[in-house]
């Protein structure tokens, strides 16, 4: 079909118009869980999580007229109407929140898409009855989005706030191209003549802030969900379902990635928006903050020189993604396409959920793709080749072992509920193939025990909210455990450890150690009967993993693994003294890597801790009659995994539990400290 011109003709089933009208067609900012939350805070501004437009636009450095160079995040401008903001704030209220409803890449010639450009830019700029006190609301909004992202919080209400305060820009949506291949290069080339032009006329500091706004579009040209996504064959004033379409793709195409190479042939890994401060993103991101390093560089020698370079020589593209390494031949098959050079007719593949397909068809609507889209999972986060996963990347683990050969695991899906694999004698039940247990935070850290041979399981994570919680399995059912009425607010990087012991008189005491809001020392929450407040333990690395384990030996001994702000492997004993460092000292290793720890008896006193290398690889490090030796369990793993190790017998059958690349659960295996061997796929993803 020619999507211009044709609807389909068939009526959409029941209860679609309200699918059609819930789909979201905002492209760009939106604060979503990231698949990084506990990766530490950098005190460089490329390790924040930020609101990507405003963090790229920051990364930067400014010449200012007397020569002096500053960081972009350091230097206010204050425009027309009085707003004080940022290089980076006003690449992020760029087009997405502050436009027209004229294209600027619609203008018939050059001085026209600067007329236009300019106009965009004073919807910002320029004093109205509702500037500046809207842009300062909107960027109100947009910090509490970047605290948000920072500390890696789901924040719906912030979502809920922002929607409600920008509602009036949809309709900039609904004409995006601007930001979308060739018109996104048009509409910086527009943007960036007109910021040369005012440099060269001796205005740097507004020469500035029209770049900025400019750049807002160079930066979409580092995102593969705006690279070949044909945007404006995938609209429609009369059918919303058009451009749900292009959103439908944008989305896609930014998760998933496409590879890209630039004139100098470079070639890189370029994914999109909401992925664009992702660890896979990291050379793309370096390769935009230099483009957007070199148009303002541009300025600057334009506001010395008095000469004005033609766009035919602009760095930035040299830098960025050609549109036609984006158009190649990618893994993913394009959901959309133009079918010819005249860019009237798009084609769709043919099969939506085979995205490895290349096979395209004209026969398709509308209503029906956007409905097919919205409709079978495929788009659910987290965005895969291969459809939705049962389980989520980056997922934690908490194990336990009730009796030998007796085994239960837990993990996340990705709608936030918690699994149970079940192994008993043998074979492995549960899993994937069962409903969830309960929900939690996304990529929650948890922690479990047992006692009475598994009558009584618990397990602790982290609410929606953040809050420690504690669900019990007593005697074949499962219920909310008493922690959860202690209200305590856990840091949203937080790791999660649980340790019990028994006493002469058969009592049980429990023990959880996390990091609190706004702390890096570890707390000890404590239950010998009822829950209360224990010690405080040292200061670690903020989202530092938290391994324990507790032992008799000469008398009862805690022992607390963590990592240390030098990112060192150390250890807090308690022993009849009270806390205490440990003389303990593992490797150095990435911030927030996965500590696991066990204790052993079959030979003896044995001490057992794991981590993750910088080599992605998962260490053992084992003590025998007080001596420590180190060697390589599995590896390489997918940056970020996380693993749990576990024991039957004293430690003389070990088992260490990890995610794999296509995020399934494998096990690894040794058995009388023998030789590692690969064991069973608990969960295929």
């Amino acid at each position: 079909m020619s999507t211009n011109t044709q609807q389909d003709p068939s009526d959409p089933p029941s209860g679609m118009a309200s699918v059609i009208v819930d789909t979201d067609v905002v492209f760009g900012r939106t604060v979503v869980p990231t698949p990084l939350h506990n990766k530490p805070l950098k005190k460089d501004m490329l390790g924040f999580e930020y609101a990507e437009h405003s963090y790229i636009g920051d990364a930067i450095d400014l010449t200012l007229a007397n020569g002096q160079k500053v960081a972009a995040t350091d230097h206010e401008f204050t425009l027309k109407n009085g707003l004080v903001v940022t290089y980076g704030q006003i690449n992020g209220l760029s087009g997405d929140f502050y436009g027209t409803d004229d294209p600027i890449s619609d203008g018939k010639d050059a001085q026209d898409q600067s007329t236009r450009f300019v106009a965009a830019f004073n919807k910002l700029a320029d004093v109205s009855s509702r500037q500046p006190k809207e842009a300062r609301d909107i960027l109100a909004v947009l910090q509490t989005e970047v605290d948000a992202v920072n500390d890696a919080l789901h924040n719906t209400k912030t979502r809920r706030s922002r929607t409600a305060s920008c509602r009036i820009y949809l309709g900039l949506a609904r004409k995006n191209w601007d930001h979308f291949g060739p018109d996104a290069r048009i509409t910086y080339n527009a943007g960036h003549a007109t910021a040369l032009q005012v440099a060269a006329n001796g205005d740097l500091e507004k020469a500035y802030t029209l770049n900025a706004f400019a750049d807002h579009f160079l930066e979409d040209s580092f995102s593969s969900g705006h690279l070949r996504t044909p945007r404006r064959g995938l609209h429609s004033m009369l059918d919303l379902t058009a451009d749900a379409c292009a959103k439908f793709m944008h989305d896609e195409d930014c998760a998933i990635g496409l590879s890209v190479k630039n004139t100098s042939g470079e070639t890189w890994a370029c994914y999109g928006d909401k992925r664009a401060l992702d660890e896979v993103d990291a050379d793309n991101v370096k390769r935009c903050v230099a483009a957007v390093q070199a148009s303002a560089d541009e300025i600057y020698a334009a506001y010395t020189s008095k000469t004005i370079p033609s766009s035919s020589s602009y760095k930035a593209w040299t830098i960025a993604p050609t549109l036609e390494s984006a158009l190649g031949t990618q893994t993913l098959g394009p959901l959309f396409k133009y079918k010819d050079s005249t860019q009237k007719d798009v084609e769709r593949r043919k099969v939506i959920e085979n995205r490895y397909m290349r096979d395209l068809t004209m026969s398709w609507w509308f209503w029906s793709t956007a409905a097919e889209c919205k409709t079978n999972g495929w788009w659910n986060y987290p965005i895969t080749m291969d459809g939705p996963p049962k389980i989520v990347p980056w997922t934690s683990f908490a194990v336990t072992t009730p009796r030998i050969w007796s085994t239960r695991l837990y993990y996340q899906n990705p709608p936030g509920g918690l699994l149970e694999s079940i192994h008993i004698d043998g074979q492995w039940t549960g899993g994937v193939d069962q409903p969830s247990l309960w929900d939690a935070a996304p990529f929650t850290p948890m922690a479990a025990i047992n006692w009475d041979r598994g009558n009584q399981i618990r397990v602790y994570y982290l609410s929606a909210e953040y809050k420690l919680q504690e669900y019990c399995y007593i005697d074949g059912s499962w219920s909310q455990g008493a922690l959860n009425n202690k209200n305590i607010q856990a840091a949203s990087n937080t790791s999660i450890a649980a340790i019990q012991y028994g006493d002469n008189n058969g009592g049980v005491h429990i023990r959880v150690y996390y990091q609190d809001e706004g702390s890096r020392q570890i707390k000890e929450y404590c239950n010998d009967g009822y829950w209360f407040e224990g010690a405080t333990l040292t200061s670690a690395l903020s989202g530092t993993s938290i391994a324990a384990i507790a032992y008799d030996f000469g008398g009862l001994q805690f022992r607390v693994y963590y990592q240390a702000e030098d990112l060192y492997i150390r250890e807090q004993v308690l022993n009849d003294n009270g806390w205490s460092a440990g003389d303990f000292v593992g490797g150095k290793a990435p911030g927030q890597t996965r500590i696991g720890a066990l204790f052993g008896s079959w030979r003896g006193v044995v001490l057992d801790v794991y981590w993750m290398n910088a080599d992605l690889e998962i260490i053992r490090c084992v003590n025998i009659d007080g001596y420590w030796r180190s060697s390589t369990v599995v590896g390489p793993l997918m940056p970020g995994a996380k693993f749990a190790p576990a024991q039957w017998e004293g430690g003389k059958y070990i088992r260490v539990y990890y995610q794999s690349a296509d995020d399934s659960v494998l096990e690894i295996c040794n058995d009388n400290n023998g030789e590692w061997y690969s064991g069973v796929t608990v969960g295929k993803a």
